[in-house]
């Protein structure tokens, strides 16, 4: 057994014969303390808006370097709306998160890279990174392209993690996220997958384990 997942099983006191997903009366803050436990020092958030859970994961790991991608940007495939209103202060809103975030962020390690996703994933080797924490674009077909891209820049023994697997503020947000982890981890026989559920919405992981590395890692 991975000596992650091991330690993890052993934290939490399971029973490894649980069906996946195992949920866990845990917050997202206890993952950023599970990552300072294992000795984690250099990771990723995808989806950083303004920033807070950022500070949470550098404030629960002194040491880290801290890589915060986003586009700080409108998505092309955004639907329309004749509100105008409503556009304009949903663009306000992405450009002050982009600011907070500077702000909040400027006496940790943090590197910011202001690209989507799938354009930063490319600046990245393989293996080198502790951890991803995924909270991009909510919609599954980006999730599904989040979780292959960047499980391959995870090392072995790293985690894979995200959130709103469960969020109960927008049902149709948990769906696709939940949908597509669910999919990805069922495809790749990847267990167990964790679900954080002290949340309103819940963060899930995985431990990206040497017996569950294909091809496509």
């Amino acid at each position: 057994m991975d000596k992650t997942l091991e330690y993890v099983i052993k934290k939490f006191n399971l029973n490894t014969g649980l069906d996946s997903p195992i949920y866990l009366p845990s917050t997202r803050n206890d993952l950023a303390q599970l990552f300072h436990e294992l000795g984690y020092k250099i990771g990723a958030e995808v989806g950083v808006f303004n920033g807070a859970y950022s500070k949470i994961l550098c404030e629960a790991i002194p040491d880290l370097k801290l890589y915060c991608i986003d586009s700080w940007n409108v998505y092309e495939d955004l639907p329309e709306t004749k509100d105008e209103k409503y556009y304009k202060h949903y663009i306000s809103r992405i450009e002050r998160g982009y600011d907070s975030a500077k702000s909040l962020l400027s006496e940790y390690s943090c590197e910011f890279i202001k690209k989507y996703s799938m354009e930063a994933v490319k600046d990245f080797a393989r293996d080198s990174l502790d951890f991803v924490y995924i909270d991009a674009n909510h919609l599954f077909d980006y999730v599904m392209e989040d979780i292959i891209e960047w499980s391959k820049i995870v090392k072995p023994g790293g985690i894979v993690s995200g959130h709103d697997y469960r969020c109960f503020k927008h049902k149709e947000v948990g769906f696709h996220i939940s949908s597509a982890v669910n999919t990805y981890t069922s495809v790749h026989n990847i267990k167990p997958l964790f679900v954080l559920d002290k949340d309103k919405s819940s963060s899930w992981f995985f431990v990206k384990d040497f017996s569950n590395i294909g091809q496509d890692w």
